[in-house]
Parts: structure tokens; sequence; C-alpha cells
């Protein structure tokens, strides 16, 4: 089969990492496999997703979509219109999360919304999400599991060797983006004498988050050898799809501190393989690290259940359905998809509110402090003369 992922960018992050999961396992299997870059600004050439271990596939702008493709796939919201525009027998969303809590801006939600009404075929990672599309937009998606690739994470040696005296807390995320909690993560973590690594996709630490060693927009290659270095993992999201992180640190040896965040049940157990708090708890978190730190026969529980749960989620299973699924659609007849010109529209005219409402708070508050000014100039004798005159027309 020939297959096209769309991605918005080259971004180091979760998502695009199992993206680049399903490229690769696809490709052994003998598909011809391929990723369309919407950002032109992006070299598409191999090197834009260096960052991924062995990466050696195909990579186009949208200009160079290639004819006789079977199945497209979106990847976020933001692929979707392009995705059905795109000429390919079938079309799929994979969809990771449910993409309006990135946002606060009720405009943007909208936007995002209005992608989960296209006509097009749906997957998804996590079951919660399976249940959320159904319920919330009628769709039936087809469930592929995220896993673990133990050709890429697995204990390695670490960058530092852990030390006797003191435990390394690690927390991972992007700085930027409010939801991944990174300085509540880093709060929960001080005060418990022991060092504190950061490693993040971007963004910048305020002065407040004191820690020992920041990691900035690592290749997932050396990922493993973060995570070796490491004691425990803090991963404190408010929004997630399913998250990976706490997976690979389990693959490597370490224990999880995680919220119960969306996704987290896809594998982990409280109490059995990670200490869960609930969600925006940094007390509470800061109180599980207390435990960890004192109690090294939970501490030890934890750290080889969690090394079973890590043996036991491999990708073959998952590409297993994965290949069945596409299958299934590459044997069907030519899918009819709406093109999606309607949504489109309802996407623009949804822009041109946002940007007409951010012009006239503009003009409203150039005005507002115009008046404000020409008051001041206005003797006070003088103001209380003209509304004395004008409440006394108003009477009349």
């Amino acid at each position: 089969m020939k297959i096209v992922y769309v991605l918005p960018s080259n971004l180091v992050c979760g998502g695009h990492i199992i993206v680049l999961q399903h490229v690769t396992k696809l490709a052994k299997r003998g598909h011809k496999v391929a990723i369309c870059v919407l950002d032109e600004t992006i070299p598409a050439k191999l090197t834009s997703f260096s960052w991924f271990p062995n990466f050696n596939y195909s990579v186009f702008h949208p200009k160079d979509f290639p004819d006789a493709v079977d199945i497209c796939v979106a990847t976020f919201w933001a692929t979707v219109i392009p995705v059905m525009k795109f000429p390919a027998q079938h079309k799929v969303y994979f969809v990771q999360s449910d993409e309006t809590r990135f946002y606060d801006n009720l405009i943007l939600k909208n936007q995002v919304i209005l992608s989960y009404l296209c006509n097009i075929h749906y997957m998804t990672e996590a079951k919660w999400i399976v249940e959320w599309l159904k319920e919330n937009f009628g769709h039936q998606a087809v469930y592929i599991p995220n896993a673990l690739d133990p050709d890429i994470i697995h204990p390695a040696k670490p960058i530092d060797n852990k030390r006797a005296d003191k435990f390394r807390i690690l927390v991972e995320g992007s700085i930027n983006s409010p939801f991944k909690r990174v300085k509540e993560a880093i709060e929960a973590s001080q005060g418990l004498d022991c060092e504190i690594w950061c490693v993040s996709n971007g963004g910048e630490l305020s002065p407040e988050c004191k820690i020992d060693r920041l990691f900035y927009q690592v290749d997932f290659s050396q990922m493993k050898h973060i995570y070796s270095s490491c004691d425990i993992l803090v991963k404190l999201s408010s929004v997630e799809g399913f998250f990976g992180p706490p997976l690979e640190m389990m693959a490597c040896g370490g224990v999880c501190v995680v919220s119960d965040v969306t996704g987290y049940d896809e594998y982990i157990k409280d109490e059995y393989n990670a200490l869960v708090i609930p969600n925006g708890d940094v007390n509470l978190a800061h109180q599980a690290l207390k435990r960890l730190i004192n109690d090294n026969d939970l501490y030890k529980k934890l750290q080889k259940n969690g090394q079973l749960t890590a043996d036991s989620m491999q990708w073959e299973d998952s590409i297993n359905k994965l290949e069945t699924f596409y299958e299934n659609l590459f044997n069907q007849p030519k899918t009819l998809h709406v093109k999606g010109e309607r949504i489109e529209l309802l996407q623009q005219l949804l822009a041109d509110h946002y940007f007409l409402t951010q012009q006239m708070s503009i003009v409203e508050s150039i005005t507002v402090n115009t008046l404000k000014k020409i008051k001041q100039l206005i003797p006070l004798s003088l103001r209380l003369g003209i509304k004395y005159k004008l409440n006394k027309i108003m009477k009349k």
C-alpha cells in the first residue's frame, strides 16, 4: 500500500513520535510510506526528522503530493482540511487527544471541533478517545494502542551515574505548553534534597524554577540515556491522549509519579506500577515523591512492575491491527469523502470573526483612552455645566 502521513511540522513531540513509529513499522512490512509536512519553511529532507532513530523515508510538501496514494492520514486538527483535499483513495483522521483542550480561545476551540465533523475514517490510540468520539460526534473509531519500541528505549549508559546519596528526579514536557504543567512538576520536586533534571522541546523556565540540569530539544535516540540517569519521573500534565514518557521511564528502570490525566489508565495502575495523584494537586505529588524517597520497598515494587508493564507493551500487536485496518480500507472501493469546503469555510468565518473582534477591541480601547484624555482637558465646571444641560434635555 502507498500511505502518506500528514504532519504540521517536524517538532520533536510525543504525537510525532507515534506517527514515525507507524511509518517505520509499516515500511518494514513492505509498504511505501511517506511524510507530508505542511510547513514549507521546513526542508523536505530526511534530515528534518533526523531526531528520530534510523529515519529514512520520503518527506515532501503539499505541492509535491504524489499520485496513486491509497491512504492519507491526518494527525492533528490543522491537517484535516489539507488531507480532505489531497488526492487519495481513502482518508483517515488519527485522533491523538481532544485537541480543543490545547486552547483557551473559544474561536480556536470551535475550529478544532469542526475538524471532528468531517466525513473521514477515524482511528485513535486510547480507549477514552474512542468513547469520546462516539458520544460527542457519532464516530466509531478504530483503536490502535500505542506501545514501546525496545530497540529505541531501554536501559542504557547514563549521562551521569545515579547518585548513592540522593535521588535524581526528571521532569519532562514542553515548557511553553501550560497544560504540560512543567512548572508544577518542578515545584512538587523541590525541598526534597534531590537533584532535579528537566527535558523539554520548547520554552524557557522562569527564575523561580530551580533545577540542576536542563536538556533542550533532545534527539529521541538520546532519551534512554536521560531516563537511565534518573530515579523518578514526575509527569503532571492536565491534558494528554496517551502519554509515552512514563512508559519509557519504566522501560529504563525508573519509577513514575503521574496525574490522573485522561489516558493514564491505558497502562498505569496506582500503587502497582506508579503513584497516581489527582490532576492539579502539587502538594500530593510532593507527598508521593517523599514516599518513594523514604520507602525503598515501595520504590522496588513499582520499579519491578513498571518493567513488566513496559515489557508487555510491544508494537507488534498494534501494527498488526493498524495494517489490518488499512488493508480493509484498501480492499474497499474508493471512499467518497466530502472535500471539506464547508468545514473550511466555517473555520475561516470563525477566524475572520476572531480577527474583527480583536480589531474592534483595539478601536474600542483607543476610543476610551482618547475620551479620557479629552475629559482631562475640559475644566470641571464646564463638564458639570454640560452634564446639567444634557440631563435637562433628557427630562423633556
